[in-house]
């Protein structure tokens, strides 16, 4: 399964390797939701630094994949997503991901800038 899920310093890390669908996010996002319920809202960092198929994406992909997020908004105090530089703008906070989250939404090129920006 290239989607899988870990808790690192309090940080809930989805991470998805190669080819990934919405549904696979989705699914393992609620499965990691339940297992690591926060009391509260808690930082969440989406790596898809080793993600293919982002060239690929449309904005109702993006969407797709922001909704599956969205389902656990009450427990997301802020999202970071790890991408390359040349993705950046797939995630931006007036992007079609972004706006299905419904929280704020940080587009990071490093696990310590993303880490960073969470704890600020």
């Amino acid at each position: 399964m290239p989607v899988f899920s870990r808790v690192k310093n309090d940080i809930l890390v989805l991470t998805a390797d190669g080819d990934y669908t919405p549904g696979e996010l989705a699914r393992v996002g609620a499965r990691a939701f339940g297992d690591h319920e926060h009391p509260g809202p808690g930082p969440v960092l989406l790596d898809l630094s080793g993600a293919a198929g982002l060239d690929h994406k449309s904005p109702e992909s993006l969407a797709a994949e922001g909704a599956a997020l969205a389902a656990h908004r009450d427990q997301i105090a802020r999202l970071a997503v790890v991408v390359s530089s040349q993705f950046s703008d797939l995630f931006a906070a007036e992007g079609p991901f972004a706006q299905a989250v419904g929280v704020q939404v940080g587009t990071c090129v490093s696990h310590s800038e993303a880490k960073a920006w969470l704890s600020s």
